[in-house]
């Protein structure tokens, strides 16, 4: 692997005269002092990474010197000294020139310390996602001597398939994180961790593009908007976001994340032999011991209601459809709900015995609803479906792209924060139309039966490849010193408790948030005086006081 900085090394000549170091610049004739790690870093700069350099000398300087050292020789460079750029380094990428071979990725394994926070189907589909990935690109992952965030735990026994492990040896007080490793020999990075803390970290890697996949967890729903909004904030031109559901982007949207920074790439999902509907009633009402499920119209809800006011929406429901069969899928209510009113089950897949009978269920349904929302698991929607039945979304953004002439749409008032509406009325309405056997419901039916087609595995495995292919590396290479190694980054803040969102800093590396207007001062000193940013300071403080005083006059600012 060669250098890729955008710079290659002019011709030169390095020489020692009266104990000091330097080169000349065969080019310009220009005569440059260097230390002694300059020195060693020329010896390395044409045929070897940042990295590599990096690796080959931090047991002899201090390593924010040898960053330093490569800082200080691509300052000449931009100055025509001793390193000339490259013609092809402008930071303009082609997306129409293909990627030449396998990509190689690095998926960091943190993720599979979250696996108690997150559902069953969720983990076992990030498992789907690699073993089908492994097809078609190179993956890699970490595994350090002595543990480390991010990497594999040594005698860990899961059989990984076709992921290559990288074997790092590594010391107890060894300052690399497994970020670092991140920076040698990859063609992007995979990140699969919710959690995120870690995982930021990744985001200063330069160059090598980043792909998030973001879950649809209902285990997460609570953390999910603060989490998104600091990797859209930390992310590079050339990082993506995945989501799995095409509302999911349009929620996103709403907060300021521009599609452009977005992917919708669905889950792949898993569909059984189909076997006699009515076969699979008589199951599903034997298994719940609810005769009912057997003789009445089985109506399916994915829910990703935020848990208490599911609890309540259900029942109200319930009662307002007493003539019909009601299946739920919720992970967190199926645990905690009780006093179901007896035409409701609920159910969730909590291990591979759960998840084996689940098919069946699914093929016991006449129709299926869920909510458009965070929460809500679309690949569980989807196999609902997939065996011919038709679907009511509830939703504020339309019927969503993935279930396109399988279905209705009704409204769905939302506040984005787990409180929302839908008309009982209108939703009873649209059942009961639906049911009713039409040419309308067989187009819906059939078109609903080529989800298993549709959504496979190895194409979601292809899109993700896409996404990376697109935003292949281009950019020249900013290198991290000591002093902006954990860089402030200004972000938006989402508070659980107050529900507002406020103008915050948020310090990668140390992973706090920090004095927004220390941050800023900081920023600004790259580029101003201090005297400047004073006096800057100074002007905005005494706007506040003069609006404070006026509040004040005007009674807005009197506390009773």
């Amino acid at each position: 692997m060669t250098h890729n900085s955008g710079y290659h090394l002019k011709p030169h000549h390095k020489f020692e005269q009266e104990g000091r170091k330097y080169v000349a610049d065969l080019e310009t004739n220009d005569i440059i002092e260097i230390n002694d790690v300059e020195w060693d870093i020329l010896s390395r700069y044409g045929t070897q990474t940042d990295y590599q350099i990096v690796e080959a000398l931090k047991k002899k300087y201090k390593v924010s010197s040898v960053f330093e050292g490569i800082t200080r020789l691509e300052w000449f460079g931009k100055r025509g000294q001793l390193l000339s750029q490259m013609p092809d380094s402008s930071g303009e990428f082609n997306a129409s020139q293909p990627v030449s071979g396998e990509l190689k990725l690095l998926v960091p394994f943190g993720f599979r310390e979250e696996e108690s926070s997150i559902d069953y189907i969720t983990t076992m589909n990030r498992y789907q996602l690699l073993s089908a990935l492994t097809r078609k690109a190179s993956l890699e992952t970490l595994a350090f001597s002595q543990v480390r965030d991010g990497g594999i735990r040594p005698g860990n026994k899961r059989d990984l398939g076709k992921i290559r492990i990288r074997q790092i040896t590594n010391d107890e007080d060894d300052t690399f994180a497994p970020v670092w490793y991140a920076r040698d020999g990859y063609d992007g990075i995979l990140l699969l961790s919710q959690l995120m803390e870690s995982d930021l970290l990744y985001y200063q890697v330069p160059d090598i593009p980043i792909v998030h996949c973001i879950e649809n967890s209902q285990k997460l729903q609570s953390s999910l908007l603060e989490s998104l909004l600091a990797l859209y904030v930390a992310q590079k031109t050339n990082d993506s976001l995945v989501v799995k559901a095409s509302w999911m982007k349009e929620w996103l949207s709403e907060f300021g994340i521009p599609g452009r920074h977005v992917h919708v790439i669905p889950d792949g999902i898993n569909v059984v032999e189909s076997i006699d509907k009515g076969l699979t009633k008589q199951h599903t009402a034997a298994i719940f011991d609810r005769p009912m499920f057997a003789e009445h119209p089985v109506v399916g809800l994915v829910s990703g209601f935020e848990p208490h006011l599911g609890a309540q929406w259900i029942s109200a429901f319930a009662r307002a459809n007493r003539h019909l069969s009601i299946f739920v899928y919720d992970y967190v209510l199926a645990k905690h709900y009780k006093n179901l009113p007896e035409n409701v089950v609920i159910f969730r897949a909590d291990d591979e015995e759960m998840s084996a009978i689940l098919p069946i269920f699914f093929q016991a349904l006449d129709l299926v609803c869920f909510p458009a929302m965070p929460g809500t698991p679309l690949s569980v929607v989807l196999e609902a479906m997939a065996y011919g039945t038709p679907c009511i979304a509830m939703t504020k953004y339309g019927l969503p792209t993935e279930v396109k002439g399988a279905g209705v749409n009704i409204g769905l008032e939302w506040n984005n924060f787990g409180d929302f509406h839908v008309s009982m009325d209108q939703l009873s309405a649209a059942i009961n139309q639906g049911l009713e056997p039409s040419k309308t419901r067989a187009e819906y039916e059939r078109i609903a039966k080529g989800f298993a087609r549709k959504y496979t595995w190895q194409k979601t495995a292809r899109n993700i490849v896409r996404v990376f292919e697109e935003n292949h590396p281009s950019m020249t290479k900013g290198y991290q010193t000591d002093e902006n190694l954990f860089r402030p980054i200004f972000c938006r803040r989402y508070s659980s408790e107050t529900r507002k969102i406020t103008s915050n800093v948020y310090r990668l590396g140390v992973n706090r948030y920090e004095h927004l207007e220390k941050a800023l001062a900081e920023t600004l000193m790259e580029q101003h005086k201090a005297t400047e940013i004073a006096s800057v300071f100074k002007h905005f403080k005494m706007e506040r006081s003069v609006q404070r005083r006026g509040d004040v006059a005007s009674g807005r600012g009197v506390k009773p």
